[in-house]
């Protein structure tokens, strides 16, 4: 995935980013979502409930959707993104302060018990982990809900 940054021009450039591949996004059909940044001065991890930012985060109708960017840390992804959501964000960008080089996938909990039990009993699971056109268009696993 790229991010573009297109203002300010001390920051205007193509960053490559990961994806989020949870939850199912608004637009099933893939194409660019445009938006401001907002870094809340309070719960800048977003790992409180919405009602824990000092900003608000739904646009006026003439204004760019708000993209919330909080920090690495404290909680899952998945609880951050949804406490952005409900606070009316229109996305995230987490600041990430570890680098990681490899791949992963987040896979449903059936099909993890499955591996499971086929390692239990002594077999050898292999898989190939496609990286080729990695797209959030496929299936998505729900995350867990915050309680």
């Amino acid at each position: 995935m790229i991010l573009r940054v297109t203002y300010p021009e001390s920051l205007k450039d193509a960053y490559e980013c990961a994806t989020g591949n949870f939850g199912i996004p608004q637009n099933e059909h893939g194409g660019t979502v445009v938006g401001t940044v907002v870094y809340p001065q309070a719960n800048q991890k977003s790992c409180s409930r919405s009602h824990h930012f000092d900003v608000s985060f739904k646009s006026q109708p003439a204004d760019l959707p708000i993209f919330l960017l909080a920090d690495r840390g404290n909680c899952y992804f998945a609880l951050k993104v949804w406490s952005a959501q409900n606070a009316g964000a229109a996305a995230v960008l987490i600041a990430d302060n570890i680098n990681i080089t490899i791949p992963s996938a987040l896979i449903t909990k059936a099909l993890g018990d499955r591996i499971k039990e086929a390692l239990s009993a002594g077999e050898m699971v292999t898989v190939n982990l496609d990286l080729e056109g990695v797209s959030s268009l496929g299936e998505h696993v729900e995350p867990l809900r915050p309680r």
